[in-house]
This record gives C-alpha cells, sequence and structure tokens, in this order.
C-alpha cells in the first residue's frame, strides 16, 4: 500500500466501504430476485426448525425484515446486507486483537475484505451463506481472544457462535476440526483440550443446533443425506480437470491477485511460524488451509465443489495476507506493488461485476452470463396473475411446477403469494404439511417439461389439464432454455397428493 499516514488511510478506506455499500443498497432495491433467493424467501413465509436443503437462520433473517417492510427485493435482503456490516465489526475487532501494535493492518484487512468478488455477492444476494460468514468470523473473534490470554467465558460465547453459524449453514462445523487443530498443534494453547471449557463450549452450539437435528431426526436425517449426497456424487471427470476448475473458481471470487498473494503469504507465514514460533500464523493457518483443502479432497473425490463454498477460509486467510505482509515485507518496494495491483485489479472486477448486474457490459455470451437470472421474473409472474384473472375460480388458485426455485419466483412476483409446490419433490416441502385444504382450486402449472408430458404427469390431480402458452425466457436477445418454461392450467384439483409426513404415515 502507498505510505500513508494511519489516519488518513482509515479515512479512504472508509470513504470506500462507504461507497460500496451505497452501491450495494442500490443493488439490492433494482436487482429481481435471484432463484435461489426466491426460494428461501418462500421458506420465509413458512417457517419452520429446518428445510432439506439448509438450516433455517436466512429464511428467518428474510422473514424478519419482509414482515416489517413488505416483500419487495430491498427488503428480502436488507437483513443479510446489515449483517455483512457486523461482519466488518468482528473481522476489525479480531485484526486488532491479534495485531494489537499495528492497527494498519486491521484496516488493510477490512479494505481487502470489502472489496473482494466473494464479499460483494455475499452483500447483495441473500443466501445461508451471508449470516454463516458472520457467526463463523465472530467464532474466529472469540477464538482470538482466547489465544491472546482471555478470559475461559469467550468459549461460550465461541460456542454460541458455533450454534448459531450452524443454524446459518452445516460448512460451519468445519470450524470445530479446524479450532481444535489449533490447540493440538500450539505448545502454549493445548492445555484447553485438558480443561472443561471447550467442550462445554461444544454443547451450547449443539444446544443451539438441536432444532435443526430434531428435524432431521423426525424427517429421516433428510438434510444431511441430502448434502452428503450434493458434495460427495461422483462425477466422470478427470480430477486434475476438477481440481483445475476448483482451483480456477477459488482464484475467481476473491480475485486472481488476491488468491496467489493468499497462496504466497500462507507459506511465508508458515516460515515465520517454524522459524520463531509465532502462533498467530498458526492460527490463522489453520482456520483458513484446512478449510480449502477439504473442498479440493471433496473435488476430487466428488463433483466440483462451487466457488462459494470454501468462502469462510478467506476470512482468516486475508488477515493472514495483511499480517504477513505488514509485519515482514511492508518495506519491500516490490510486495507493495504487488499489494496495490492486487487491489487495484480487485476493485476494478469488483466495480465491473456491479456494473454488469446493473446494466450488462461484458461480452459474455448471453447462454453463459450467469446475471441473466436477475431478470424478467417479474414479467413471469404478470402472466400468472393474467392467466387466474383470465379464468376466475372461486375457490382459489396455487401453484405447481417442476422445478423449487422457479416457482418461488412465481410466488414471489404473481400477485397472490399464493402456495408453491412441486409434486416430485415432497422432501423439499415439509413446512407446507397437507394440501388437502386445497381441494377444488385451480392450479397455474409452470414447468420446464414438455407440455404434453406435463399434462399427463398432473392429469391425476386435476379434473382437467389445459396447455396455455409457452413462455421463453429472453437475455439480450436469446433464449435462455433452462429458464423458458410452459405454463398450463389445471382445473379442480382433487386433493390427493400427499406431503412428505403424511407419505410415512405421520
Amino acid at each position: 500500500m502507498p505510505e500513508i499516514s494511519q489516519s488518513r488511510q482509515a479515512r479512504w478506506i472508509l470513504l470506500s466501504i462507504g461507497l460500496f455499500y451505497t452501491l450495494r443498497l442500490l443493488m439490492i432495491t433494482y436487482l429481481e430476485l435471484a432463484p435461489d433467493e426466491a426460494y428461501y424467501w418462500y421458506w420465509s413465509k413458512y417457517p419452520a426448525l429446518s428445510y432439506l436443503d439448509h438450516p433455517p437462520a436466512a429464511s428467518y433473517i428474510m422473514a424478519l425484515f419482509t414482515r416489517l417492510g413488505g416483500d419487495t427485493p430491498f427488503f428480502v435482503r436488507l437483513g443479510g446486507l446489515i449483517m455483512t456490516v457486523i461482519a466488518l465489526f468482528f473481522l476489525y475487532a479480531t485484526v486488532r486483537v491479534l495485531f494489537p501494535g499495528e492497527k494498519r493492518v486491521a484496516w488493510e484487512a477490512l479494505f481487502l475484505c470489502n472489496i473482494t468478488i466473494l464479499f460483494s455477492a455475499g452483500c447483495i444476494i441473500q443466501t445461508p451463506d451471508t449470516p454463516m460468514l458472520v457467526f463463523w468470523m465472530a467464532a474466529l473473534y472469540c477464538g482470538s481472544r482466547l489465544i491472546k490470554g482471555g478470559s475461559a467465558r469467550w468459549w461460550y460465547l465461541w460456542g454460541v457462535s458455533l450454534g448459531l453459524g450452524l443454524l446459518s449453514k452445516y460448512t460451519v462445523i468445519l470450524v470445530v476440526p479446524c479450532f481444535f487443530s489449533f490447540l493440538l498443534f500450539s505448545k502454549s494453547h493445548r492445555h484447553w483440550l485438558f480443561r472443561k471449557e471447550p467442550y462445554l463450549a461444544l454443547l451450547i452450539g449443539g444446544l443451539i443446533f438441536s432444532p435443526v437435528l430434531a428435524w432431521n431426526w423426525h424427517h429421516d436425517w433428510l438434510s444431511f443425506a441430502f448434502q452428503l449426497k450434493q458434495g460427495l456424487t461422483p462425477n466422470t471427470r478427470s480430477a486434475l480437470s476438477k481440481l483445475l476448475d476448483y482451483i480456477g473458481g477459488q482464484a475467481g471470487i476473491i480475485t486472481p491477485l488476491f488468491f496467489v498473494g493468499f497462496v504466497y503469504y500462507s507459506f511465508k507465514g508458515w516460515q515465520v511460524l517454524r522459524r520463531e514460533g509465532q502462533e498467530i500464523y498458526l492460527y490463522l493457518l489453520l482456520l483458513s488451509w484446512p478449510v480449502v483443502l477439504f473442498f479440493g479432497l471433496t473435488t476430487v473425490h466428488g463433483d466440483v465443489a462451487e466457488a462459494n463454498w470454501p468462502g469462510p477460509a478467506y476470512l482468516a486467510g486475508l488477515i493472514l495476507f495483511a499480517g504477513v505482509f505488514n509485519e515482514h515485507f511492508r518495506e519491500r518496494k516490490g510486495h507493495r506493488r504487488f499489494v496495490v495491483a492486487a487491489a487495484g485489479l480487485c476493485i476494478v472486477l469488483n466495480l465491473v461485476f456491479h456494473g454488469h448486474l446493473l446494466k450488462p457490459i461484458l461480452p459474455i455470451p448471453p447462454k453463459e452470463d450467469i446475471t441473466h437470472q436477475f431478470r424478467d421474473w417479474s414479467g413471469l409472474g404478470e402472466r400468472i396473475t393474467e392467466t387466474i384473472q383470465a379464468h376466475p375460480n372461486p375457490e382459489g388458485y396455487f401453484i405447481v411446477g417442476d422445478k423449487g426455485t422457479t416457482i418461488a419466483e412465481a410466488a414471489f412476483y404473481s400477485a397472490g403469494r399464493y402456495v408453491a409446490v412441486d409434486f416430485d419433490r415432497p422432501d423439499r416441502y415439509t413446512f407446507l404439511g397437507s394440501l388437502k385444504g386445497l381441494r377444488g382450486r385451480n392450479a397455474v402449472i409452470v414447468v420446464h417439461a414438455q407440455p404434453e408430458a406435463a399434462a399427463q404427469k398432473y392429469a391425476g390431480y386435476f379434473e382437467k389439464v389445459t396447455f396455455m402458452e409457452r413462455r421463453t425466457y429472453m437475455y439480450r436477445g436469446v433464449e435462455i432454455d433452462g429458464l423458458s418454461v410452459n405454463i398450463l392450467l389445471g382445473k379442480g384439483y382433487k386433493g390427493n397428493w400427499l406431503g412428505y409426513d403424511e407419505r410415512k404415515g405421520r
């Protein structure tokens, strides 16, 4: 970084964070919900102890803010955006504890985190990753207090952070082996393994997480089985090809130069650790690299891990980056130039990312441009509303489909906020319970399947099924096949679909 006074540097960093958050406020207002966001919003209309895909924290946050402000994209996302600010506070506080004499490190770690695409995406697109990052960062902070000689009571707050993190996303369980590995390898802190506090902390985390355990026990461990299958399903591609894809994804979400810097300064931190026994570096290494390596291993043995899955690793990773650079390489001109170039590239890519979300500017083929998922769902909602108005039914309507995210978008953007369900996946809709009360209603059927096959498939559930239209999903003049749908009308629901618990005789 350029050599400027620390107070001036802090002002510039706070200004940059303020500008990014102003832009993010615009984005969460302007952008239509992504399919996954709509899916989690739909959960929020039916609070439950847990759900098939994830624990419930993200949907609870959405439920709170949409009840306060209404079902708009802004309020669906506002709670998550606020939580990212809390994460930054924890990040700053953690660095101040670990590097008490280097206030500059805290500001620079805050800056580096804020400008990564990973963090920006978490601010704008609300998924279980957002609260997960907050509580992982809280656990990282509590751990830093412990290793810096804090009271044993910090263990109990660490346990609370673990439990709340597990209510957000199962990935948080990795913080346990990471932190306990640190205790095992740290001569100064190994004594904790022989005290009661770490195990009471695990008990506290387990008690907070117990509603999700109870839900899984009642539903045949559905969610755990689903996540294991998703992460470990074999892929026929070569291990090397998958691993290269995984590394490319990691370089993409924190930008390539930052990823190179993370690897390089991690190696240098490990060298300092071996030479000087500086256990702060051991802490940061073991709270980052095991997560990256774990998902690399699942990639080799299964399918390629999603780029965001190892995201929590880069919280400690960027602190390590800033700490090693400041303590050992700041006076070297080549290192300063590299860090400035890495930050500059990250800012440019981040601004391009924001700009492309608002208005496509990059020459990416439309079918490969993931930003197409933020467009035109309101048009689908309007067509559903028009269909219902053209075929009134005093008993009312609901929505049926063959893809959960699509029918969640249909439910959000149609005027009636209708019940929506995929008849093929009762395990995804345990929170709906029985649908017998919908007997006699009509349904708008929104499917990606061919209309003839769909009409035959749903004929047994309705008195009559009629094809209405095909709605093509256009983006930059090109049809996105995976988002185009066929719309059918099912008249007179027979009430004969059985939910998961009904099928189990519960």
